[in-house]
């Protein structure tokens, strides 16, 4: 992968990466290239005020391939919605969007510190409303009760979630994340409710999901989450979030 950059001065520069992968079998520790990049352009540049302008991702599959998931949402925290993403493949064929075409439904805290974020969540907060669908208003309920009582994780990072998924034939599952002290251990609350949705596979059709953290704003599944649930069959689940306006977005 290859990262355009501009600085301050008008002045150009890029950096390169390859992707890593642990050699344990355990899968979960690899990192992509574009996140590889990310992190020398911390180090080097970004201090300095330089702006991400385009992604360069070369794959030796035929076709072209855009970032996954995780680097659509990491890039999504870091970089302009404006910033290019290019795809090439071996057969030399080129495409390119802007960032902001390559993940729907982005978190409201994107690009914000810790503090700006609470900050928003609490400003946000006062416009939230419960939804009226049903189905949808039981989830959300026990996902935001579940994620208020998640105080203790607080001390990891001071926004926290639970989410809730509800069956056709009424049965609601809940789950809430289990933050790590070490970041990138954290397991997100929608993918754990995925082996709920697996037992329940061919009984009870999962309706609707819904994200919910502990000031009341309901979100879309995180990255990992939202690759789980495709790849495992459960694409066509509703998806409930709210708008920065802290309205509630059409389901998807």
């Amino acid at each position: 992968r290859i990262h355009s950059f501009q600085r301050k001065d008008g002045s150009e520069g890029t950096i390169e990466a390859v992707n890593a992968e642990p050699h344990d079998a355990n899968i979960r520790g690899a990192i992509c290239a574009e996140r590889a990049a990310m992190c020398t352009f911390q180090k080097t540049e970004a201090q300095n005020g330089a702006k991400i302008t385009r992604v360069v991702c070369a794959t030796d599959c035929k076709d072209p391939i855009y970032p996954g998931p995780l680097c659509r949402e990491f890039l999504t925290s870091m970089c302009s919605p404006q910033a290019e993403i290019v795809a090439t493949g071996a057969d030399g064929k080129w495409v390119s969007q802007p960032l902001r075409n390559l993940l729907t439904l982005p978190s409201l805290y994107r690009g914000r510190s810790q503090k700006e974020a609470t900050t928003l969540a609490a400003e946000v907060a006062q416009k939230v409303a419960a939804p009226e669908e049903e189905s949808l208003a039981t989830a959300y309920k026990e996902a935001l009760a579940l994620a208020k009582e998640q105080k203790g994780q607080t001390v990891v990072y001071p926004l926290v979630f639970a989410a809730a998924v509800r069956f056709a034939d009424g049965e609601v599952a809940v789950a809430s994340e289990l933050k790590g002290i070490e970041y990138g251990c954290t397991v997100d609350a929608v993918s754990l409710l995925i082996p709920a949705m697996q037992r329940k596979r061919g009984e009870s059709m999962p309706l609707v999901v819904v994200q919910v953290d502990n000031f009341g704003l309901a979100h879309a599944p995180f990255a990992a989450a939202r690759s789980l649930l495709i790849e495992h069959g459960f694409g066509e689940v509703a998806i409930a979030a709210h708008g920065e306006d802290g309205k509630w977005l059409a389901a998807m």
